[in-house]
């Protein structure tokens, strides 16, 4: 019985320590760390979300000084009048000022209470500092940070915590784009964005004010991530077309209290007369559409809102040639909304979305229903990468040591059930890859929302680390491979990072042929990836040239020729390219080395007078 017991207990210590690693073993990222030794050091990680605890120790260096370029706090005015802000809204915080509030314990500058911007951030670049075994790191862990609290979630009271309110303002983005790009400038590191937010509604054909910012982001050379969303697993879209004077009814089931909006999108050039039905057989109507791109119709019937706008007057500032017809319900029941092709002579095409309406709310279209168009305005960007979640793992053992699992959201290599989908408006291909974000471990703040309970805080991580889900799992996961892409190459472009991770994909039984509109390309592979970045700067490699032993390597190594050569030159870059050691021989057929560096991958290029050149790789240890 004792050593059942024993047994037993050793079964749940490695439960433990496994809860950590789970997604980096599925994208084969110890691999990477073990063959490449790659961290993210050199590399800037702007994330913009809901914010960050600078104080957690994810974000604090072996130094104790703060891993922080700066936080921009939109949501704070306090600053926007300083001298040293340009950008007209929010505080800024530098690195001094924030490792100077950091050492002395000062007041907090700025901080995240609902627990999302620290616990995705922990996710890209946590270095696991908050355990003694350091399990719960993320991907790129020595990453410099901006953080950039673009945005407030609301929250109700608890633990004797305050509340707190929702905030959002979608212009910030572009002014958030600005202020990352005059940073990244100013540093001098390649970088990598992600923006953590956005769900279903809008043109989503790239055409939005939003869109249009991130693709002008991205042609300046800034690599930009935005998540697919969270608006999957419900029938919240709905399309066909419309023909002249047809009639067509669409079935609008409410079931949640608050409000629900529809937000349909037709040709500038088409026309449609609008009635509604309520849940009581009432009708309201019709109401003819807007004359021109610069009119409005817009009607307050008490329980439906609508707003009727030409192109220009829509509210997502499209630049393409369609017109918005906003609808906001607030009761309960199944709405009609009846539309009329009073005019058409573009085809009379229509795209509609619900919002709120996902697995978890049972909102949902009951006719004209087509799958897929989930996906989230700022995720349709042309120039964007977008990634997916999947399900590598359900389950956790909470800081109380009971074991917690997620049910009904799919089993582990299945797509999330809340996973948003393609394409978009457009017809362009959506996601980009697939990454595992179902469930991700990291770090977590005290008297946050996000840690008022010990049932999401995890079993061996000090009461720092907590679980985190969905897409806002899956793509900070994807932005810290991105990270390690670049540190092996600084000047990697968004395009070029974009295709490495599309042809870096695997297909299996799950994902089926890609690329598809539910998981793009396939699963990402951080190993591949890599493997993939390197190989695009190297101009040869011939493995049967010559041998390297061993390898890996403590730092000394011998080059075996294989025969005897003249006029040999043996060269040792490191992954950026840098020349770091030459030597001539006048002949030689085993060559005896040593690396005077760090740990890490290097490049061994050998040279003769008559033969040409080859190169290997060897990890040194």
């Amino acid at each position: 019985m004792k050593n059942t017991i024993i047994f037993l207990c050793f079964l749940f210590s490695l439960q433990l320590i496994a809860q950590g690693p789970i997604p980096r073993a599925e994208v084969n990222l110890d691999e990477v760390y073990t063959q490449y030794g790659l961290s993210g050091e050199g590399v800037l990680i702007v994330m913009i979300d809901r914010g960050i605890n600078y104080t957690h120790p994810d974000f604090i260096d072996e130094n104790g000084n703060t891993r922080l370029a700066y936080i921009y706090d939109m949501v704070d005015p306090t600053g926007a009048n300083d001298p040293n802000n340009p950008y007209g809204v929010g505080t800024i915080h530098n690195h001094d000022a924030i490792n100077t509030a950091l050492i002395n314990n000062d007041p907090l500058l700025s901080t995240d209470r609902f627990g999302h911007g620290t616990a995705t951030t922990g996710i890209i670049c946590g270095n696991g500092s908050g355990t003694t075994d350091g399990q719960f790191h993320g991907v790129a862990p020595k990453a410099t940070i901006i953080s950039i609290k673009i945005t407030h979630d609301y929250f109700p009271p608890f633990n004797g915590q305050p509340g707190q309110d929702a905030f959002w303002d979608p212009s910030y983005i572009a002014i958030a784009l600005q202020f990352a790009s005059d940073k990244i400038a100013e540093l001098g590191l390649p970088a990598v964005t992600l923006m953590n937010i956005g769900s279903i509604g809008g043109p989503t054909d790239g055409s939005s004010t939003y869109s249009r910012a991130i693709d002008q982001y991205v042609q300046s050379g800034h690599t930009f991530v935005c998540g697919i969303g969270d608006d999957g697993g419900r029938d919240n879209h709905a399309s066909g077309t419309i023909s002249q004077d047809q009639t067509i009814e669409l079935l609008v089931n409410k079931t949640i209290a608050g409000n629900l909006r529809s937000d349909l999108w037709y040709s500038e050039n088409d026309r449609f007369t609008v009635s509604f039905q309520r849940p009581n057989g009432t009708v309201e109507g019709p109401f003819a559409a807007p004359n021109g791109p610069n009119d409005a119709v817009d009607q307050n019937l008490g329980d439906i809102f609508m707003y009727h706008r030409g192109k220009n007057q829509e509210f997502w500032g499209s630049d393409a040639n369609r017109r918005e017809l906003m609808v906001d319900f607030t009761g309960t029941g199944t709405y009609k909304i009846i539309l009329q092709g009073a005019t058409i002579t573009d085809g009379g095409e229509f795209h509609s979305t619900l919002n709120p309406s996902n697995f978890a709310l049972n909102n949902r279209f009951l006719s004209y229903v087509v799958h897929g168009y989930s996906i989230n305005d700022y995720a349709s960007a042309t120039l964007n990468i977008v990634p997916t979640d999947y399900v590598i793992n359900d389950g956790w053992y909470d800081l109380d040591g009971v074991f917690r699992h997620f049910t009904g959201q799919g089993d582990p290599g299945e797509l999330w059930i809340g996973s948003s989908g393609g394409p978009t408006q457009d017809g362009r291909l959506a996601p980009d890859f697939a990454a595992p974000g179902e469930i991700a471990f990291c770090a977590y703040s005290p008297d946050t929302y996000y840690s008022r309970s010990n049932s999401t805080l995890v079993q061996g991580g000090n009461g720092l680390y907590g679980i985190q889900n969905a897409v806002s799992a899956a793509a900070p996961l994807s932005t810290g491979i991105m990270a390690l892409m670049l540190e092996v190459n600084p000047n990697l472009t968004p395009g070029q990072i974009k295709t490495i991770l599309r042809n870096s994909c695997r297909e299996d039984s799950f994902t089926g042929s890609v690329p598809n509109n539910t998981w793009g390309y396939g699963k990402i592979d951080a190993l591949l990836a890599i493997q993939n970045t390197i190989s695009l700067g190297i101009d040869h490699i011939d493995n049967k040239a010559f041998v390297i032993y061993p390898n890996p390597s403590k730092g000394s190594f011998t080059i075996d020729l294989g025969k005897e050569y003249t006029d040999v030159t043996v060269q040792i870059y490191n992954m950026l390219g840098q020349l770091i050691s030459e030597e001539n021989y006048t002949s030689a057929k085993t060559i005896e080395k040593q690396i005077n560096a760090s740990a890490g991958m290097y490049f061994i290029k050998v040279s003769t007078a008559k033969e040409g050149s080859n190169t290997l790789r060897i990890i040194k240890q």
